[in-house]
């Protein structure tokens, strides 16, 4: 059985879209834990309509997105543990190839896969088409949070979702919690594998690059930036991961494009921040 970590906030059209694209699943064997981090009632109608179809266990949970997929976590009683956003959708097959996998590879605790719109294009992150065994440095190029499927034995090795990182967040390091977990699976010594066939959708996140936009770089550099300290990568990798939002900067200068040079700097900065300050708030 799978057990779906579906932690939401503020949301009600796209978790019908999920709610509605399980409805479709060839695989039927699963429970959908739903962490609500809302203050009031408003997704009891919605769960409602929803749970003739499949299993629906709604816990509440504190704002943050690490602290509720622990506590999503420890109520999953699945053989394996994923970790839908509220405003992603499965193909028919997601669950089922999910299943083939993890029976076909028994060494692996971890399979990943593709995030992909709704024409098919690569969204949230970039990933291959070829499949490749994930490692300390191609894990960002290897899924993201939605397209994680764990062995729930394996769990107790890896530990939790580091409640130090990720949006809503008490700290100021509001990403990084999905990478850390890959990489503290991988020093545990498990497997992961990623599979471009393994398909989660998500729609595109905005190219917009307003105040926003802006903000929201520099809050999940500082969380890039304290992964890179917390996971002791060595400098040379830290210089090339800074010379990256430095050449975008840089280069958007040149072509005058003030906003994209913004949220360039905002990026590098954030990095630089959640580096230096990782200790003060990290665990270590």
């Amino acid at each position: 059985m799978f057990s779906l970590v579906v932690c939401t906030i503020d949301r009600f059209d796209q978790l019908e879209r999920l709610f509605l694209s399980l409805m479709n699943q060839r695989q039927r064997d699963f429970e959908v834990i739903l962490v609500d981090q809302n203050p009031d009632d408003r997704l009891l109608e919605l769960i409602g309509s929803f749970s003739p179809s499949f299993a629906i266990r709604h816990i509440r949970s504190p704002k943050g997105l690490s602290r509720a997929r622990n506590n999503g976590m420890a109520a999953a009683n699945g053989d394996y543990v994923c970790f839908p956003d509220d405003d992603c959708w499965y193909e028919p097959d997601t669950l089922e190839m999910a299943e083939r996998l993890f029976a076909e590879h028994p060494e692996l605790a971890i399979v990943t896969g593709r995030t992909l719109d709704a024409g098919g294009l690569a969204s949230v992150s970039p990933t291959g088409e070829i499949s490749l065994a994930v490692t300390r440095w191609n894990y960002l190029k290897c899924g993201n949070s939605n397209s994680i499927f764990v062995r729930r034995a394996a769990l107790p090795d890896i530990g939790g979702f580091d409640e130090n990182l990720g949006v809503g967040s008490d700290s100021p390091f509001q990403s990084g919690e999905e990478a850390d977990f890959l990489l503290r699976a991988l020093a545990a010594g498990k497997r992961l594998m990623f599979f471009p066939e393994l398909i989660v959708h998500h729609d595109q996140v905005t190219s917009e690059y307003g105040p926003r936009q802006i903000e929201r770089a520099r809050k999940y550099g500082r969380g890039f930036g304290a992964l890179m300290r917390k996971q002791r990568f060595p400098l040379a990798y830290v210089g090339y991961r800074l010379c990256r939002p430095v050449a975008g900067w840089l280069a958007a200068l040149v072509r005058c494009r003030a906003d994209t040079a913004r949220y360039k700097r905002a990026w590098l900065m954030g990095i630089l921040e959640g580096y230096a300050t990782w200790p003060r708030w990290g665990r270590g």
